[in-house]
């Protein structure tokens, strides 16, 4: 077969069932996170990178990207050192956020004695893209990240953010984050929290 192009069988199959097969081998099976993972995080995390099968040919990264980006689940951290690499991976991927569907925003538990310092928890609060309405949803639920006991008190916090989180994504704007309105969203709700926690 030299000097032809050779076939790929999976182009040649209908759009519908190539899209099913690229979900089902682009879905994580994980949680997708932003930043670098702990060792310990490992097991139940894996970083957000695009997969293999996105990088085979144009018209397969074509295909394929969307998908893998509406199909995740991905964490964005709000504080520190992951704070920061969550900023790289949205500006780097800033051409795909359109297509996200499912984030979750990780702030790290801050008591009220020492809201300024760092706990081994974080409260994960997530949010949902109704793409028919073209808007950001706040999920009710939450979770605790962390293998650490839950301070007490903790549903107060969680629905803080919540509240938080849905006051800030009302306007027209926020229907269509960008990396900069994505970060802007993470250092307010973070921020919010912590004068919450010391006022």
């Amino acid at each position: 077969m030299t000097g032809q192009a050779q076939r790929c069988r999976l182009l040649e199959l209908p759009p519908e069932l190539r899209d099913a097969i690229f979900e089902f081998a682009l879905t994580s099976d994980k949680t997708l996170v932003t930043f670098r993972l702990d060792t310990y995080q490992r097991d139940s995390y894996t970083q957000a990178t695009q997969p293999p099968l996105t990088r085979v040919s144009r018209q397969l990264r074509h295909e394929s990207i969307p998908i893998y980006y509406a199909a995740n689940d991905f964490v964005l951290h709000t504080e520190g050192i992951k704070a920061e690499n969550a900023r790289r991976w949205l500006e780097c991927n800033e051409r795909y956020l359109l297509r996200l569907r499912r984030v979750s925003l990780w702030v790290r538990y801050a008591s009220s004695t020492n809201a300024g310092s760092s706990s081994q928890g974080a409260l994960s609060v997530g949010m949902k893209r109704d793409v028919a309405a073209g808007c950001w949803k706040v999920d009710d639920d939450w979770r605790w990240i962390t293998v650490l006991r839950k301070p007490a008190a903790l549903e107060r916090d969680a629905e803080f953010l919540i509240q938080r989180l849905r006051s800030l994504l009302v306007n027209e704007s926020t229907s269509y984050l960008n990396a900069e309105g994505f970060v802007g969203l993470m250092l307010e709700l973070r921020g919010q929290y912590v004068k919450e926690k010391i006022g």
